[in-house]
Formats: structure tokens, C-alpha cells, sequence
């Protein structure tokens, strides 16, 4: 049989949508678990163990189901559900009961979190119980599977060479993953002909699987509570921003317009949240998926969001470009108002953090800054850093400006679509940008594109 057919009968790994990539190699694991003698035959052995990481939500435990099921193994899990004397006690018993009705798969779920003594539990019992388990079924056909969300709070002895052959990170769905997911959600509701899962894929780009089934969910409940017999698009972006952007109000619906004129808070932020989306789009046009900037009367207060994406592929232009657009909000209303937006202390530090990475990783500044190995400090190599990034700030704010200067009329235009309505999506922020195109195009945009 070729390969692609016997594929095609693991039906199980169907439930996940999406990261073929990975589901491809889940599927080659099963497939040597269930059919270990094929490989016995050419003088292959059965990988000892997976780990699966990543961020709580992507999926992780389903995919390790998943290839459980497709195995046709026994399954012995443990979880940390007791106090630490008699968990130690379990993982030791789990690993025991799984030698003994071999070949089996000892799954260890959540792994990062069964003990909690320590900043690394370089000395955990639960840890040791677990290495010791590994060894001890060492040559028996017992394969270990592990999820986990972090893996720094992981020992490194455990995960070593030898213990976990393989180890795979699980992402935030991303791309067409995340409108497959997101589609597969929307099953089953009554949708609006205006819904549009690319776009609601780029807003919630970064986050994770749970999120996305949240956001479907939470559009449902808002269409049902005003009685509307569809949900729609509206329902889906509101959703986004109450559930996971913590936006709340019916920013959707806002009719109020506001003058662009004045000092108001209101105003600071229309302009703040422009200049984000304007270096993000000059930067990289199609990156701003939503920007938000409204009173909300029900919480007492203004808030603005630039939801963008500015993946390229370059790390080192991923880091200068969301360095630039961190800086764009102060920027913008300095332009524009001539006074100091007093709203950016999360944007300086964000900015700070990234320059003192370019200086510590590029030597940016000179090797000097760097020190021997990287992690030799001194109070001297510390100030000199410190000197280095605000000098890293200072030439970025000032390309910053320039870039809003030579693009003014394409500032101009968001914020005035901002003080109109309260909301532009992907779309909208398009249309203006194409309406600016003689600006957006400037040599200014391409030199630091």
C-alpha cells in the first residue's frame, strides 16, 4: 500500500483542523507505534517519546489524543490532580501498570505543571519520578507522551536526547489554518451574508484555537440577545474585541462622531491609534487587520486598539518594524497637536525592550555593548547599554516622524475616517490607503520598507 492510501485511514487525526505539517509527522508516529514490526523488519525502533509545547488553547491535548486513538495502544494518563507526596507516588505507578501491558503509551498531560517548588524544579521529586520512569521502561515498547505550556519551567534533564526524541512546538493557528478552524466554529449558525472568516482570522491573528471557538461562541450570544435573526459580522468583530482584546461596549453600533480639532482625550486617541495603523500599513501594506478608538460610555473611559501583523519572514525587520510602530501613537500627536501623548508608557517600554534586544543580538551599536558571551554585566556594560538603546529610540522616533510627515495626508484620512465611526477593518483601511496611494508610495516608505 502506498503511502498516501494507509494515510488516508487514520481518520482520527480529522479533528484537527488545520497544521497539516505537524499532523503529518503525529501520523508517522501512530503508524510506528501501531505497525512497529514493519519497522523492526528494517532495523528501525520506536521513538521513545514526543513532547508537544505551546501556549495554552492551540490544541495540543486533542493532537495527543489523537495519535492515541490511531495507535490502537492501551493509555495510562497522569495528570497532576493530588498533593505532592501522592502524585509522585501515581507518575511512579502510571509508568509501572504501562510496562506491565506493553506495548502501551504513558501520557503525561500538562507536564510543565506537576510540580511547583522551584523556578526551573531542577530538584523535584515529580520530575525525578518522571525520569526515572522514562529510564526504567527503557527497551519495553512503552512510548511517553507529554503535553506542556512552557517549557522553561521545565529541567533540562528531562529534555534531554533520550527521553524525548521528538519534540514539537504547536503554534496559534495562523493563515488558512486559522479560517478553517474558525469556519469549522461557525457550523451550524445562522450567518449573515456579510461574514467574512479571512477577516476575522487576521484580527485574532496570534491567538490561540480556544479563542477562536470562544469568539464564535460569544457572536452567537450577542445576536441572540438583541434578537437578531442572523449573526454577522458586527456580533463577530464585537465579540473580538469584549472577549479578547477586554474592549468593552457596543463599539460596533457607535454612531457619534468627534472633532479632530480639539485636546479632548478622545481626540488624542483618534489621532494615537492613526499613526499606528499608518507605519504599519506603510511599513507593510495590509497588516492593520482593526483599529478602534472611541469613548465608551458604559465603562467611563477611552480606549484605542491597533490590531496588526507584521510577520515578514525577517526577524531583524520584524523587530525594527514593530519598534517603529510602537513609537508612531506619540509621534502621531506630536505631529498633529504639538504636545506629549501621556498615554505611552506601555508603548516606550515595548519600544525599549526591543532596542535593547537589537543592541544585545546585532551589536548595533559595537561589539563592545555585547560582552563576553553575551552574559558578562557590570554596572559600566550595563549604563553603556542603556545609552545605546535610547540612542536606537531617538533615531527611530525621528524616522518615525519623517515617515508621518511625508505621508500626512494618509494620517489625515484614517483619523478622519476614526472620528466618523469608531471602527475600520482591513477593508476600509485599504480603500484609504489606496485613495492615498501617491503618498503611501513615497521613497520615504520604500527606504525603510
Amino acid at each position: 500500500m502506498e503511502p498516501t492510501e494507509w494515510r488516508k485511514t487514520m481518520k482520527e487525526f480529522d479533528k484537527v483542523i488545520g497544521y497539516e505539517p505537524i499532523k503529518q509527522q503525529l501520523i508517522q508516529i501512530a503508524d510506528v507505534l501501531k505497525n512497529h514490526e514493519i519497522y523492526a523488519a528494517l532495523g528501525a525502533s520506536s521513538p521513545r517519546g514526543l513532547l508537544l509545547h505551546g501556549e495554552p488553547g492551540v490544541g495540543k491535548t486533542l493532537m495527543a489524543k489523537c495519535l492515541i486513538e490511531a495507535s490502537g495502544r492501551s493509555v495510562y494518563t497522569c495528570r497532576k490532580a493530588e498533593s505532592n507526596g501522592k502524585f509522585v507516588k501515581t507518575i511512579s505507578n502510571t509508568f509501572a501498570e504501562a510496562a506491565e501491558n506493553a506495548p502501551s503509551i504513558v501520557f503525561l498531560d500538562d507536564m510543565d505543571k506537576f510540580a511547583n517548588d522551584d523556578e526551573r524544579h531542577r530538584n523535584s521529586d515529580e520530575y525525578v519520578a518522571v525520569q526515572t520512569g522514562i529510564d526504567e521502561v527503557k527497551g519495553e515498547e512503552v512510548f511517553v507522551l507529554a503535553t506542556a505550556n512552557d517549557l522553561d519551567n521545565l529541567p533540562h534533564s528531562l529534555l534531554r536526547a533520550g527521553r524525548f526524541d521528538r519534540t514539537i512546538e504547536v503554534e496559534a493557528p495562523r493563515g488558512n489554518d486559522a479560517v478553517k478552524i474558525i469556519e469549522r466554529y461557525l457550523q451550524g449558525k445562522n450567518l449573515a451574508e456579510d461574514l467574512d472568516p479571512s477577516l476575522l482570522a487576521r484580527i485574532l491573528v496570534g491567538r490561540s484555537s480556544a479563542a477562536l471557538e470562544t469568539v464564535a461562541n460569544e457572536a452567537g450570544l450577542l445576536a441572540g440577545y438583541r434578537r437578531d435573526r442572523q449573526v454577522g459580522m458586527n456580533h463577530l468583530i464585537e465579540a473580538c474585541l469584549q472577549s479578547v482584546f477586554n474592549v468593552p461596549g457596543d463599539y460596533v453600533n457607535d454612531s457619534r462622531a468627534v472633532r479632530l480639532d480639539g485636546m479632548g482625550t478622545e481626540s488624542q486617541v483618534i489621532w494615537h491609534e492613526a499613526g499606528h495603523t499608518v507605519v504599519s500599513e506603510l511599513l507593510l501594506p495590509g497588516s492593520v487587520a482593526l483599529v478602534t478608538a472611541r469613548r465608551n460610555a458604559d465603562a467611563g473611559g477611552t480606549s484605542g486598539l491597533t490590531v496588526h501583523d507584521t510577520k515578514s519572514g525577517n526577524n531583524l525587520n520584524d523587530a525594527r518594524w514593530d519598534m517603529l510602530i510602537s513609537l508612531a501613537g506619540r509621534a502621531a500627536i506630536e505631529i498633529k497637536l504639538g504636545t506629549l501623548d501621556t498615554g505611552t508608557s506601555s508603548d516606550l517600554d515595548h519600544a525599549f525592550r526591543i532596542a535593547s534586544g537589537l543592541q544585545r543580538s546585532v551589536c548595533q551599536h559595537g561589539f563592545f555593548l555585547h560582552g563576553a558571551g553575551g552574559f558578562s554585566s557590570s554596572e559600566t556594560l550595563e549604563y553603556q547599554r542603556e545609552l545605546a538603546a535610547a540612542v536606537i529610540i531617538e533615531d527611530a522616533y525621528r524616522q518615525v516622524k519623517e515617515m508621518l510627515a511625508a505621508n500626512i495626508g494618509f494620517l489625515d484620512a484614517i483619523a478622519g475616517a476614526l472620528a466618523e465611526k469608531p471602527l475600520l477593518t482591513a477593508p476600509e483601511i485599504a480603500e484609504i490607503r489606496e485613495s492615498c496611494q501617491h503618498s503611501v508610495t513615497s521613497a520615504l516608505c520604500h527606504q525603510h520598507a
